[in-house]
C-alpha cells in the first residue's frame, strides 16, 4: 500500500496534456480561497459520481466507515456534496464544501458526538481543538483545525481571487477533469513533513525539487491522468523523471505473472522532459481500468464484492 501512495504521489507531481478549456471552481468556493494560498486541490463530486470508477468502486461497495461517518454526523459525502476545494498556506488547511446539508442537524449530532459550539466571524462552529466545521449556509461549509476556519472567514467578502501562481497553474487543468491540484511553492516544508525513512521517505528528494506542479484526473471513460512539474534546474528535472521511470520499472518487475493487465499499466505511464519541466501521461482504457479495479477489490483484506 505504501508503494502504491508513492507512486500515485509521483504521478501527481508529473504530467500534461494540450486540452481545451480550464477547470472552473464553484464561485463561492473561490471567493473563500485565502490569498496566501499555495496549494488548492478540488473534487468535483457530482460528476465524480457520474463515472464508471465510481459505480463500480465505490457505489457497488460497502465502505464501513464512510457508513459510521453518515450516521454520526449526519453527512453523507457519498450523496450530499457537490464540490470540495482543499487549500493550503503550508501552515493552515481547510476544505470548502458546497452541497445540501442541514446544518442544526449535523450540528446536533456533532455536540452528541463530543464537540463543542464556538463562535466564529458571525457563525457558528462545532467540533475541537483537532477538528471543527462551520457552516456559511446550507449550501456552503468550511471544516478544519478552528484557527484554520477563523483565517478564512477572516477575509470572506474581502478575497482579490484566487492567488495569481495558482491561477496560472489552475489554466492549464481540462475542464473536464473530476480531480485536480495546483501548487506554487511550499514544496521545502511538504517535504520536512514526510516521513524520513521507509518507502515514502524517497519523496523527500522529490518535493525538494519542484517550485510548482499541476494535476488533473478525468474517469469519464478508463482513466486519464494529467500532470506537470515545474522543477528548479534542468538536473532535477532529469532527477524527478528517472525516479518516475524507476518506479516504473520496479512495479513491472514485481508485477505478479498471472496480472498482465499491471503490465499494460506499466507501459501507459509515459515521462517526458523539457528542460525544467517534467511531464507524464497515464491512459488507461475502460477494460484494463475495470481489470485493475476487480483485482484491487479482489486483493487479501478488501470487502468481498456484491
Amino acid at each position: 500500500m505504501r508503494c502504491l501512495v508513492a507512486l500515485l504521489s509521483l504521478c501527481f507531481v508529473g504530467c500534461g496534456t494540450a486540452q481545451t478549456g480550464a477547470v472552473r471552481i464553484d464561485p463561492a468556493l473561490a471567493s473563500l480561497a485565502p490569498a496566501r494560498a499555495i496549494l488548492m486541490a478540488g473534487v468535483k463530486a457530482d460528476d465524480l459520481r457520474a463515472t464508471q470508477w465510481y459505480k463500480k468502486s465505490v457505489g457497488q461497495q460497502p465502505f464501513p466507515g464512510l457508513e459510521s461517518f453518515a450516521s454520526e454526523t449526519g453527512l453523507d459525502p457519498r450523496k450530499d456534496l457537490s464540490e470540495l476545494l482543499i487549500v493550503s498556506d503550508g501552515v493552515n488547511t481547510a476544505v470548502l464544501a458546497r452541497g445540501k446539508f442541514s446544518p442544526p442537524a449535523i450540528e446536533m449530532r456533532l455536540q452528541r458526538q463530543g464537540g463543542r459550539r464556538m463562535p466564529c466571524q458571525g457563525c457558528t462552529m462545532v467540533g475541537n481543538e483537532q477538528a471543527a466545521v462551520a457552516f456559511l449556509d446550507s449550501n456552503t461549509a468550511v471544516a478544519g483545525r478552528p484557527a484554520a476556519i477563523r483565517l478564512i472567514l477572516a477575509e470572506r467578502g474581502r478575497s482579490n481571487g484566487l492567488p495569481a501562481a495558482l491561477r496560472s497553474q489552475l489554466g492549464a487543468i481540462p475542464a473536464q477533469n473530476q480531480v485536480w491540484i495546483v501548487a506554487a511553492g511550499g514544496f521545502g516544508d511538504l517535504a520536512q513533513a514526510m516521513p524520513q525513512s521507509g518507502n515514502l521517505s524517497n519523496l523527500v528528494r522529490v518535493f525538494s525539487m519542484l517550485e510548482s506542479a499541476a494535476a488533473g484526473l478525468d474517469l469519464r471513460t478508463g482513466l486519464r491522468l494529467f500532470v506537470t512539474a515545474a522543477c528548479h534546474s534542468e538536473q532535477d528535472a532529469r532527477s524527478l523523471g528517472d525516479a518516475v521511470r524507476g518506479m516504473v520499472g520496479l512495479a513491472r518487475l514485481s508485477a505478479p505473472p498471472d496480472a498482465p493487465e499491471l503490465l499494460k499499466i506499466c507501459d501507459a505511464v509515459h515521462v517526458e522532459q523539457q528542460q525544467r519541466t517534467v511531464r507524464i501521461n497515464v491512459a488507461l482504457s475502460q477494460e484494463l481500468l475495470d481489470q485493475a479495479l476487480a483485482r484491487w477489490q479482489d486483493a487479501p483484506g478488501r470487502p468481498s464484492r456484491p
